[in-house]
């Protein structure tokens, strides 16, 4: 396991703070390095061993230092590494439950914790491990990590992490209306605690999912919660959930007719671009993007935009997002003049994905878009087909797992 920024930063200070700190510091100290030097030890072999030497190594393991340096290991994972994460995240647990049933601590060992945040932090430690297992497209292991969790839960902190997780799992799976409620009574538990941050990142991902729906009364309450977002937002350790909530924020403003405040937001957003950390989630914003463009009816500048996150759906081989952002692309064209293109387009589809499980609902929908073209019955709004992804799930071609955030 590489050492991460936050175990760097510490071991700084502690070199510097260490030479005049009180007793109990240098021990807190001494622990710490402990179990540094055993997370060290571990990661030297290889992942399908850590249960094992967990459980062999007796006492040593039994450590809350341990177990607090795995469960940062594995939150720094997970946005870019979720196998990592994964295995890091079983180790976790593993030691989770040995201190759980430990009876009594040792103070030679361990730092003093009370029982409700033990707790909180084996809560913490399975939520970790069923994320990583969603984004792995695992998801009824994951559930079945979020089900042990729940066992957990006497803490706002861990009930507030466990409605997080449970939401966007509930997301992943299509059950939108489930996620919101989870999501919501996530936001009311760190409200509870007063953590404004998580508070603003519940607030964030609802008004993302509210502005799925195809309901003018749905885009209110998705402005609501975005706006609620923006001031705890913290765009530097969130980049992208920061800028996929300001450019919904801007598509609202655009539904609503604000149009100078949308483009205004729009623009603003492209700064946070090059902190986004990975080509998905760059065509993920340029997706939402191109939708407002198209709401503005700048349907050149949306062209483009969806040219660039289809050829990066495809290039990845996502079936879901790459279907949908060809019809909305074709949509364009035809309304441009340019209907000839999308059956260049829905060809191009049809070689990449004609041979994968769920192109039959691609295909239908791609026939849907030639008729339409043909009849010249383009109007108003793009196709916006709102049931696309849950005909896939139906034929068990899941899109993209929402990003841990």
């Amino acid at each position: 396991m590489r050492r991460g920024g936050s175990a760097y930063r510490y071991q700084q200070v502690w070199e510097n703070l260490t030479a005049r700190a009180p007793e109990h510091l240098r021990i807190a100290h001494s622990r710490r390095q402990t179990a540094q030097q055993l997370l060290t030890d571990l990661a030297a072999q290889p992942p399908e061993s850590w249960i094992a030497q967990i459980q062999k190594g007796g006492e040593p393991f039994r450590s809350q230092d341990l177990f607090d340096l795995l469960l940062e290991t594995c939150q720094g994972a997970l946005p870019f590494e979720p196998l990592r994460a994964f295995e890091v995240s079983k180790a976790a647990v593993e030691v989770g439950r040995l201190l759980a049933s430990a009876g009594a601590e040792n103070p030679q060992t361990l730092l003093p914790a009370a029982p409700v945040l033990e707790e909180a932090l084996l809560c913490r430690a399975l939520c970790l491990n069923s994320h990583a297992l969603r984004l792995l497209g695992q998801r009824e292991h994951a559930e079945a990590a979020l089900t042990r969790a729940a066992c957990f839960l006497g803490d706002p902190s861990a009930r507030g992490f466990y409605g997080q997780a449970l939401g966007l799992l509930r997301w992943d799976q299509g059950r939108e209306e489930e996620a919101v409620a989870f999501l919501h009574h996530a936001g009311r538990r760190y409200r509870e605690l007063g953590d404004v941050g998580e508070e603003a990142k519940c607030a964030a991902l609802l008004g993302l999912l509210y502005l799925r729906y195809d309901d003018g009364a749905e885009w209110q309450q998705a402005e609501s919660a975005l706006l609620r977002a923006q001031s705890g937002m913290d765009c530097q350790q969130r980049p992208w959930l920061a800028a996929q909530a300001q450019l919904a924020l801007a598509r609202c403003q655009a539904l609503r007719g604000r149009r100078s405040e949308a483009r205004a937001l729009r623009q603003s957003v492209r700064s946070l671009y090059p902190s986004v950390p990975t080509e998905d989630d760059l065509a993920a914003l340029h997706w939402l993007e191109a939708q407002i463009a198209q709401d503005l009816e700048e349907l050149e500048g949306a062209g483009t935009l969806l040219d660039s996150a289809r050829r990066s759906f495809v290039a990845r081989g996502c079936l879901p997002e790459a279907t949908l952002t060809t019809l909305q692309l074709g949509w364009i064209r035809a309304r441009q003049g340019r209907g000839e293109e999308t059956s260049v387009l829905s060809d191009e589809l049809t070689r990449v994905f004609g041979m994968v499980k769920g192109f039959d609902v691609s295909s239908r929908a791609l026939q849907c878009l030639a008729r339409e073209t043909a009849r010249r019955s383009l109007k108003g709004k793009s196709l916006a087909y709102p049931k696309l992804f849950l005909s896939f799930r139906v034929r068990g071609v899941f899109p993209r797992p929402i990003p841990f955030v």
